[in-house]
């Protein structure tokens, strides 16, 4: 369970510092020199101020996981799910390089899910 809390932390700090720098996020996305527009650049600042935020939230629940594992599933749903859905419009839209951040994002779903199902199980044998 503390593993897909970290993997989430960890994959949602990527993205926050992709999202305040156009060059990484570039990289990341498969666009060397994404170089987006002012109105852009603030709409990205706002996804990196939540991503910071479910950042230290992952991290928080890392540190009781079983009690927080609601936090695993609020992670797969709606934040992964919403996530693939954009992912997926990009690739119905043209953008091929969303396909390896749609298996990414499968992978941490699987991953949240599994987390949240073994933490309900070792709280059920608990109490």
């Amino acid at each position: 369970m503390r593993a897909a809390c970290w993997l989430g932390a960890i994959a949602d700090a990527l993205w926050t510092l992709a999202l305040v720098s156009p060059s990484l996020f570039g990289l990341l996305t498969g666009r060397p020199g994404f170089a987006p527009d002012l109105p852009y650049r603030l709409t990205m600042g706002i996804g990196a101020s939540l991503m910071a935020g479910w950042t230290l939230l992952l991290i928080w629940a890392s540190g009781n996981p079983v009690e927080r594992r609601g936090v695993l599933l609020l992670t797969a749903c709606p934040v992964i799910t919403g996530l693939a859905v954009v992912a997926v419009v990009g690739i119905v839209n043209g953008e091929p390089s969303n396909v390896w951040i749609l298996g990414k994002l499968v992978l941490l779903f699987g991953f949240m899910l599994t987390g949240y199902h073994f933490g309900n199980q070792l709280a059920k044998d608990s109490g």
